[in-house]
């Protein structure tokens, strides 16, 4: 396992399996990430493209490190670039993983429970916004 503080990523020749801890902003809880190939690819294709010194942060910019508001003026005007209607932004990306993870690879709510952080499964289905399509495909099963 790599562990990571906040100021250091340091990523250079990680493998698929390969595990991060980080600390979550916002709760300041420690999470342990499984990297997976399609990470794994990404970050060898952006250490690729620029030069990366030790100690920099991965997500940077001439102003400095990529910032929550930033990320979602990206998604928005990546967004807008592919004339996609809605409102997009950053927690749109966390949401769409766990509804892909939810829906097409079938994870049960107890890990994804885990996975956000989240204390119920009531408050995964609801963060989800799957519960109602869920209850609405009971009643239409047919014996």
């Amino acid at each position: 396992m790599i562990s990571y503080n906040r100021a250091f990523f340091g990523v250079r020749g990680v493998q698929p399996g390969d595990e991060i801890e980080v600390r979550e902003k916002k709760t300041g809880k420690v999470r342990r990430l499984t990297l997976n190939k399609n990470v794994v690819a990404a970050v060898k294709n952006l250490l690729a493209s620029k030069p990366y010194e030790p100690g920099d942060h991965l997500f940077k910019g001439q102003r400095g490190v990529w910032s929550v508001p930033y990320v979602s003026q990206k998604v928005k005007g990546w967004c807008k670039a592919v004339n996609l209607k809605g409102n997009y932004g950053s927690h749109s990306l966390r949401k769409t993983w766990g509804y892909h993870q939810r829906v097409t690879f079938e994870q049960s709510l107890p890990v994804l429970m885990e996975c956000f952080n989240h204390s119920t499964q009531k408050q995964t289905l609801d963060y989800l916004c799957i519960q109602d399509e869920e209850v609405k495909s009971v009643y239409m099963n047919e014996i």
